[in-house]
């Protein structure tokens, strides 16, 4: 079976990440695949590890926290040159299936002959990506799968209330080590891409609001990432008034939330999922979060984490100080998020659901093109009769 994956960026976000776990299942189960994405990130560089091609899409990677002008004319002139790309690469390379990992890279698989997969990781929150992702799912028929049923909603109003499946994201274990009654300061993060949606102006306005308990100490961990750079000097400019600690990009997660005793999730209303919240759930760190999209679908409020009563600085501060005060509280949540996400978020149920999912896709015209390259005197022959082929490794290339 050969599958092309498209992405709409080689650097790792939560969706790459996720993209990443997808390509070691499919290395584990010896099928064929090639990763096409912009620019020259890590992504590909792990496809090559894997042993699967890789193209470099010649579109830009454009910003997500807007919808300039500027950005459309760039998209508009990068997707024909995008969907040239694919087409060839369906017609010459004769894949089964292409998957498509983000609505951006969507309309280029629009002409292929090859069933598409699409995944959605977060939700279009503009009229002209609202739009383009519809038609775009009912043009190509596509199969679904989202992250949340939050992220379920536009693919259903799209394609009917039975064309999407929902998968959770899931993560690798960090390590339980829970610190609910330990003494000295209360370490309180936020950690992660910064990004307007992310919330980091609420955490700072927390930290502030927080002030007067020195027991009490604050970080950011993260960095803009593919989002606006000029947010991120802003973030950096405020952190020093409240004192908040600024760290860097990290990709030890697991390293930081056994720093923490609290993760703070204050996210946007659009936020689909996240990674970091069941990396928490696994690693024994509390978490605090605003009841924002598809949040209460990871967190059970007051069971294995908290959720605020609004999204608003004050009600995150209240949350912060409710939790920080009581060990038993941090110890009793922290317990239940493991358990929580033993059962619910392993990246191993992660990566079977999703390969399934593409496997029962995928096969019936693997299976047919398979059954018409063998010609018609060998079909009278046993299938084992006949030598078996070896395929060409594969390696990374370049566009």
């Amino acid at each position: 079976m050969r599958i092309l994956f498209l992405d709409q960026f080689s650097h790792f976000g939560g969706a790459q990440l996720c993209l990443r776990d997808v390509l070691a299942e499919v290395r584990r189960r010896g099928w064929d695949a090639e990763v096409m994405a912009p620019g020259s990130g890590p992504l590909l560089d792990f496809a090559g590890d894997c042993g699967f091609d890789s193209q470099t899409l010649r579109i830009p990677e454009y910003s997500t926290h807007r919808e300039a002008g500027a950005d459309f004319l760039r998209f508009g002139s990068g997707l024909a040159r995008t969907a040239g790309m694919v087409r060839r690469a369906l017609r010459e390379r004769g894949f089964d299936v292409v998957y498509v990992n983000g609505p951006r890279v969507l309309p280029a698989a629009i002409q292929g002959h090859a069933p598409v997969i699409f995944h959605a990781h977060s939700v279009a929150t503009t009229k002209f990506a609202r739009m383009i992702v519809s038609w775009s799912l009912r043009r190509v028929r596509a199969t679904a799968l989202a992250c949340s049923e939050f992220a379920a909603g536009l693919i259903r109003e799209a394609l009917g209330e039975h064309a999407v499946r929902v998968v959770y994201n899931g993560v690798a274990d960090c390590g339980f080590r829970p610190h609910g009654n330990n003494d000295g300061p209360i370490r309180i993060g936020l950690l992660g891409r910064i990004s307007p949606e992310k919330g980091h102006l609420d955490f700072l306005h927390a930290a502030r609001a927080l002030a007067d308990d020195p027991n009490l100490r604050f970080v950011i961990v993260g960095a803009a990432l593919f989002s606006d750079r000029g947010y991120e000097q802003k973030i950096r400019s405020l952190c020093a008034e409240p004192g908040v600690e600024l760290r860097g990009w990290t990709d030890n997660v697991a390293e930081i939330l056994h720093e923490l005793d609290i993760l703070t999730v204050p996210s946007g209303a659009n936020e689909a999922s996240t990674r970091v919240v069941m990396e928490a759930l696994s690693a024994g760190t509390c978490v605090v979060a605003y009841p924002s999209g598809g949040l209460p679908e990871l967190i059970r409020n007051r069971f294995s984490g908290l959720l605020t009563d609004g999204r608003s600085p004050a009600q995150l501060a209240h949350a912060i100080r409710s939790v920080a005060r009581n060990p038993e509280m941090r110890s009793r949540l922290a317990q239940n998020a493991r358990k929580e996400w033993e059962a619910r978020f392993t990246v191993e149920r992660f990566q079977r659901e999703v390969c399934d999912r593409i496997e029962s896709v995928a096969m019936p015209r693997a299976f047919a093109a398979s059954e018409s390259r063998i010609a018609p005197e060998e079909s009278t022959f046993a299938h084992d009769a006949r030598p078996a082929s070896r395929e060409r490794p594969l390696t990374r290339s370049g566009a």
